[in-house]
């Protein structure tokens, strides 16, 4: 396997998120919370969704490093292991409960189209028995990883699959 080298000089071949708070240390502190709050705080879905959420936001962005250390989290935390192959391809017939289906249709078309989101696309969501809390939760994951494949793209963080059971492990969103 080739080594992929980060876009950056300062990063390890290895680099994980955390080491991006090298080059930017001001933005641990709030970032970390943030995380927290998001991924960790109260909401409407258990951390296995959370998780579940996440790593199909990864996965509809091509972003290798974030989908395989959050499906492996999502694992952990019982969702099934070839649920995000399902999801990419067909949100239907992906083994989730139905409930959780027009979360994730919501978020396929904010992360895909996102200057296409229309009232409809909240009604949807509303009509499923789900609250405005539960769809602003999921609104903010899906950001949250948008913005997390951007950082892990943008720096060209290393994807090896031999690192995502090990980095899902020493994930800790206090420290993010």
């Amino acid at each position: 396997m080739d080594i992929k080298m980060a876009f950056f000089p300062s990063l390890a071949p290895d680099a994980g998120i955390g080491d991006l708070f090298k080059i930017k240390p001001g933005h641990r502190e709030g970032f970390g919370k943030f995380s927290e709050a998001v991924m960790r705080g109260t909401s409407n879905f258990t951390i296995g969704d959370r998780e579940l959420i996440a790593a199909y936001t990864s996965a509809l962005n091509a972003c290798d490093y974030c989908y395989g250390g959050h499906a492996a989290i999502a694992r952990e935390h019982g969702v099934e292991d070839n649920v995000f192959e399902i999801l990419i391809d067909d949100i239907e017939l992906a083994p989730v409960d139905d409930k959780l289906k027009p979360i994730l249709r919501f978020v396929r078309k904010l992360t895909l189209e996102p200057s296409k989101m229309v009232q409809a696309d909240a009604d949807a969501v509303y009509q499923s028995g789900w609250n405005e809390e539960a769809l602003a939760d999921a609104i903010w994951i899906c950001a949250r990883f948008n913005m997390m494949n951007r950082l892990s793209l943008g720096h060209g963080l290393n994807a090896d699959p031999t690192l995502f059971e090990s980095r899902a492990k020493k994930l800790s969103y206090e420290k993010s």
